[in-house]
């Protein structure tokens, strides 16, 4: 397959142009993550079945055009396991392109299984073996290496071809519709922020404290989030969650106390030591009145495994009525999601929080009768 590596302006107004009464575009994104909490992205790919371009996003290049164009409501865009792409969209363009085919998706949605892998996919629809040497290359390396572009642009290049076998299947059994909802509720997501007042809860080992050590860990947790936003760190990069759980638990009252807790890194300390015990003090201003709620895991709910059992079980029946996968209705994790979102929270932070995926529209339209007692009253 040809492409073109666009670094110039006029080679992508002119790309744009050729692709602008596209119905369908093919898009990926080459990115780097290693210490950031946010994506870098170093390549962005597209195809309309014609015109396929590699373009660099590290060239000064006005993508306003280009971006009205994954705006417009009227091209699909197809990607394939898009969760870190539609970030990397979010991050650096400001928007996710809709709406948004995920072939991944898809594929589960027609009983594939979970997760099927790009490569896999090519080599079933296709039978087509995918060269993955350079899928963990350094993609902000400059000049890129012909390697890696060829890479880059099979990528699209193969998913347009296995996006048309896999949409005559979908609209089939008219299910374009869940697809295109289940792309925009992980848009959704990934765009939603804990609040900061319920963000300690999510930690992992929280249920081992108590009162005055959660109010410590609410203040740590706000605190290393704020930082890792503020300096573009990936949260672990900060201090790690066993660290800031063993933290709160002693509360040091020193950088050298501190340093002697059993797993704590010297490097935390000498970084974000101070802002650290900052956090403990105001964890220990809160009044007693005021102290976080003691955080219980699901398993420590009377009845949890019987909850858990009739949803799965309720959802295996409507499977059984549609056609529609279990796991594609709701993992384990989803299960809990939910369980969790109507036992750990009061009305009020359930309404802070984004509701679980099973109470989602396109889930939610299929359920509600089987679900009932777990849905919320229709407005």
């Amino acid at each position: 397959m040809e492409y073109q590596l666009i670094t110039e302006q006029h080679v992508l107004n002119d790309f744009v142009e050729a692709i602008g009464n596209s119905e369908v575009l093919a898009i990926d994104t080459e990115f780097m993550r290693r210490r950031t909490l946010y994506p870098e992205i170093a390549l962005l790919q597209v195809f309309d079945g014609r015109h396929l371009a590699l373009i660099d996003p590290l060239c000064e290049l006005d993508f306003a055009p280009l971006w009205e164009l994954l705006k417009n409501p009227n091209i699909l865009k197809v990607l394939h396991s898009p969760s870190e792409d539609i970030e990397v969209f979010q991050n650096f363009a400001g928007f996710v392109p809709s709406p948004l085919f995920d072939t991944q998706f898809a594929l589960q949605l027609l009983g594939s299984g979970n997760c099927v892998g790009f490569a896999a996919m090519v080599k079933d629809i296709l039978d087509i073996e995918i060269d993955k040497s350079e899928s963990r290359t350094n993609w902000l390396q400059r000049p890129l290496r012909e390697s890696q572009l060829e890479y880059a642009s099979a990528d699209v290049a193969h998913l347009l071809p296995c996006f048309e076998k896999i949409v005559a299947q979908i609209n089939e059994r008219q299910w374009f519709d869940i697809v295109i909802a289940e792309s925009q509720l992980i848009a959704q997501k990934r765009a939603f922020q804990t609040p900061d007042e319920l963000l300690y809860r999510d930690i992992k080992g929280a249920w081992q404290l108590g009162g005055r050590d959660l109010a410590v860990l609410k203040e740590l947790s706000i605190w290393r989030r704020e930082k890792a936003q503020r300096k573009n760190l990936a949260l672990n990069f900060v201090v790690k969650e066993t660290n800031m759980v063993e933290i709160a638990k002693r509360r040091p009252s020193s950088l050298n106390s501190m340093r002697n807790i059993p797993g704590v890194d010297a490097m935390e300390v000498n970084r974000s030591g101070k802002e650290m015990l900052a956090c403990i003090e105001r964890g220990k201003a809160v009044s007693d009145e005021q102290l976080p709620q003691k955080v219980l895991r699901l398993m420590d709910y009377r009845g949890y495994k019987q909850a858990a059992k009739d949803i799965k079980h309720k959802i295996a029946a409507e499977s059984k009525e549609t056609g529609i996968p279990a796991d594609v209705f709701a993992s384990k994790k989803q299960i809990n999601q939910l369980i969790s979102w109507s036992w750990k929270h009061d009305e009020t932070e359930r309404a802070m929080l984004f509701a679980p995926d099973i109470l989602q529209p396109w889930r939610a339209q299929y359920l509600t009768g089987a679900l009932k007692d777990w849905l919320p009253e229709p407005k």
